[in-house]
């Protein structure tokens, strides 16, 4: 059995080495084509899901490399919160009877711009929350308006609530694990231009080894 680990943030491939380098722990979707491209024919997929959620993009990108495989198994063995939370709806899964779902609005960060900019902002949160609220449906059945409302009051939900809404198959009862605390996004801009400049350094520092054969 092949097993994906969704720990730590959900970012983009092209950040997963700014979190590498300074050690954070994350998971693109990049990491998880590796994993498939690995597998033996026949092998099933186990996805073990502990992670408060991060990119939207990279979240919806893993659910649907997932949800178009019939081989996957995913396990949410602590948290599976916001963009996480969709990625654990992309196919038969359990939740430890520890475990929590947690479902929320889209948010944005760096907006601007004037007044007709933050209408269309508005209006592609709106449509960008339907768009998560479908792994939802999809999965429980419920209707769009009520899995929205629960998106709008941001969402806790215990294992067996989450077995309740019909968002999990199970409820795991062999296996124990810890929860993790949701935590947003942690790669700001600042640091993202603080890694770059250690990187262009070292490289520098490197070229000028070479150059006098150290």
């Amino acid at each position: 059995m092949a097993v994906v680990k969704i720990k730590g943030e959900i970012i983009p491939n092209k950040d997963k080495w700014i979190y590498d380098w300074l050690g954070w722990e994350a998971t693109c979707p990049e990491d998880i084509e590796s994993v498939i491209a690995g597998m033996s024919p026949g092998e099933e997929l186990e996805v073990h899901v502990n992670s408060g959620g991060g990119s939207v993009w990279a979240g919806q990108e893993i659910y649907t490399m997932l949800k178009r495989r019939t081989d996957v198994v995913i396990e949410i063995q602590s948290m599976a919160g916001s963009a996480a939370g969709v990625v654990a709806m992309a196919g038969k899964n359990r939740i430890s009877p520890i475990g929590m779902i947690m479902i929320h609005n889209v948010s944005m960060s760096g907006a601007s711009g004037d007044y007709h900019a933050m209408e269309k902002n508005v209006e592609i949160l709106k449509q960008m929350n339907a768009a998560m609220a479908e792994a939802y449906t999809e999965k429980s059945g419920m209707e769009l308006k009520e899995v929205l409302k629960l998106m709008d009051r941001e969402t806790w939900l215990t294992a067996n609530q989450c077995l309740e809404y019909g968002f999990v198959d199970e409820i795991m009862t062999d296996r124990v694990s810890f929860t993790n605390a949701v935590q947003g996004m942690r790669l700001t801009e600042e640091i993202r231009k603080q890694v770059m400049e250690e990187k262009n350094k070292k490289e520098e520092l490197i070229k000028d080894l070479d150059m006098y054969g150290v």
